[in-house]
């Protein structure tokens, strides 16, 4: 479960920077930009809580002893 939760960590930190590579290459709009980067912030900050707070322990069942 912590493999996946840091792999979507790192794919939403790429889907993060790649928009503004290629807003300024002109290949994509700005409002595009800010809608993907929206989303892609949402997704990298909430794959980044979920290890601190311990919840991938109480998704998966196990509790801290």
């Amino acid at each position: 479960m912590r493999t996946i939760i840091r792999l979507i960590g790192y794919i939403g930190i790429v889907v993060l920077i790649a928009p503004s590579i290629l807003y300024l290459a002109g290949k994509m709009e700005l409002d595009q930009v800010k809608t993907i980067m929206i989303v892609a912030t949402i997704v990298w900050f909430g794959a980044s809580v979920i290890p601190i707070w311990n919840l991938d322990k109480k998704l998966t069942g196990k509790t801290q002893e």
